[in-house]
């Protein structure tokens, strides 16, 4: 016997099942975007910087949108990000809020959690 898809779930999202990050939003730190996490690191090292060198705003913001370009073109970018917006940056297709998809269970079809989706 097969299940159900579970595609009409509130906890689908492309093929997987999004129970366990909504029942504890942010708790499996292994399931937040590689890239999100590497881009706090940069601005936390951008925000130690600016305050040690008195940098002004206007000067922090032309520093933080250099580093941001840099560090998406830089092979630290994960393989799941793609070519796709206008300017040619990466875009991740994965991305849903803070979390990667590919990182999150297989939904296995309707089971003990499915709850139709909202209206």
């Amino acid at each position: 016997m097969t299940k159900m898809p579970g595609r009409m779930c509130r906890f689908y999202k492309n093929g997987k099942c999004l129970y366990e990050e909504k029942l504890n939003p942010g708790y499996n730190r292994q399931w937040r975007c590689t890239v999100l996490k590497g881009l706090e690191g940069e601005y936390d090292k951008l925000l130690r910087q600016a305050d040690n060198f008195h940098l002004d705003e206007h000067a922090f913001s032309e520093f933080w949108e250099q580093r941001i370009e840099e560090y998406l073109k830089s092979a630290v970018v994960c393989r799941k990000m793609v070519p796709h917006d206008e300017e040619g940056l990466p875009f991740c297709a994965a991305l849903h809020k803070e979390i990667c998809l590919f990182e999150q269970p297989e939904c296995g079809g309707v089971c003990n959690h499915f709850k139709p989706r909202n209206k």
